[in-house]
């Protein structure tokens, strides 16, 4: 039977590496825009991260799409719920942060709830001609913009969790700009149990991204300066606007 070839026992795969695999699949895929890239790095406190993280660009190319949040807890059961969370994103991926924030969380409420549950996020569409930036954090507080002049802001949280905010209280949309050479980087709260690590050391990593030859080699020197084993899972997303090319004029 069909079902048989595809049975991970029958079929003799390890189940550890299997479950590696389709966490793998969950994270985010590589992006490619003119004029823009993006990087993540994660590290799992329990075998299986409860974070779910997405850097995609839209079908048309205009704009990209950053997400990260951080589920209670950590493990096979955080990681259950935050993928749910992801693919209620996914399947709202047309609408606007706000829209898209609201009815995920209309499809996950009921299981969050049984699962005694909830799920920090930050969710934003970056306009990739503009560098204009729509989000919506839901209690997440985790996410930072690194200026091109050396300087760095953490974005801080307005709202409450995924599974928290009363029924009918919408969640407004919020703006910032990434101007050329800007980086936006966000975190889980597993970036705190690092040794010494305070909310500096968020905006320290957004102004370091700036200056990194690639926003992948930047964060895999952060990665390699965390311990091997976590308290708590860690996973970071960037997008960097690239500098604007000598001899052209900045917009």
């Amino acid at each position: 039977m069909l079902q048989d070839l595809y049975d991970d026992e029958d079929a003799g795969l390890d189940q550890t590496v299997r479950l590696r695999t389709v966490q793998a699949a969950l994270q985010p895929a590589p992006v490619t825009a003119s004029g823009w890239t993006a990087a993540h790095a994660s590290r799992a406190a329990a075998g299986v991260t409860g974070d779910l993280a997405e850097v995609v660009v839209a079908p048309d190319g205009r704009s990209a799409t950053l997400t990260l949040g951080d589920v209670m807890g950590k493990g096979i059961p955080a990681g259950l719920l935050a993928a749910n969370l992801l693919g209620a994103l996914d399947a709202l991926a047309r609408e606007n942060p706000a829209v898209a924030v609201e009815g995920a969380e209309n499809a996950v409420r009921t299981r969050f709830e049984r699962a005694s549950s909830f799920a920090t996020l930050f969710h934003a569409r970056v306009r990739l001609a503009d560098g204009a930036v729509e989000f919506v954090d839901a209690g997440h507080g985790f996410a930072a913009i690194g200026y091109a002049d050396g300087t760095a802001e953490r974005i801080t949280s307005v709202d409450l969790p995924i599974g928290l905010q009363p029924r009918g209280f919408a969640r407004l949309p919020r703006h910032v700009e990434l101007g050329p050479g800007d980086v936006l980087v966000c975190a889980s709260d597993g970036i705190l149990e690092l040794p010494d690590a305070t909310f500096e050391t968020l905006t320290g990593l957004a102004a370091r991204l700036v200056t990194v030859p690639t926003l992948a080699d930047g964060l895999a020197s952060f990665m390699a300066s965390a311990p091997e084993a976590v308290d708590d899972d860690l996973t970071i997303v960037a997008l960097r606007r690239e500098p604007a090319r000598e001899g052209k004029p900045r917009r």
